[in-house]
């Protein structure tokens, strides 16, 4: 006894393999590349060589941007090592002139620090 009960069914699932086989989805290639293939035994290999030399351009692109990166890290780098000299230099007159000039800096800063902090309380406690 078959499977199918009768002929019709039999021809639908058929057909309905063949459209399967042929869609974008089975993961096949089109009618054309097969057809090819058939007539052509090394087909795949030269499709599987054309797929290795397009990851290999990949990996170098993705190489040269990775050393362009690097450099531009490095270069950041040496870019924060400077400003952090200078900072240290500027916080370092700061300190020579507070020294210099007692408790009043000290003074002026915290009286600014409450005027700003007042003035916020105020705005938004009328919001």
């Amino acid at each position: 006894m078959s499977a199918f009960p009768n002929n019709r069914l039999r021809h639908h699932t058929a057909q309905r393999n063949d459209l399967y086989k042929n869609s974008a989805y089975s993961g096949s290639t089109s009618q054309f590349e097969d057809e090819q293939e058939d007539q052509d035994p090394n087909s795949k290999d030269y499709r599987l060589r054309g797929k290795i030399s397009m990851l290999k351009e990949v990996s170098i692109s993705i190489g040269d941007e990775i050393r362009d990166q690097n450099r531009f890290l490095e270069t950041m780098g040496q870019d924060m090592e400077g400003m952090g000299g200078r900072l240290q230099a500027t916080m370092k007159r700061f300190y020579e002139m507070w020294a210099r000039q007692g408790c009043g800096p000290f003074f002026y800063i915290t009286l600014f620090g409450l005027g700003v902090l007042t003035l916020l309380y105020f705005y938004l406690k009328m919001r």
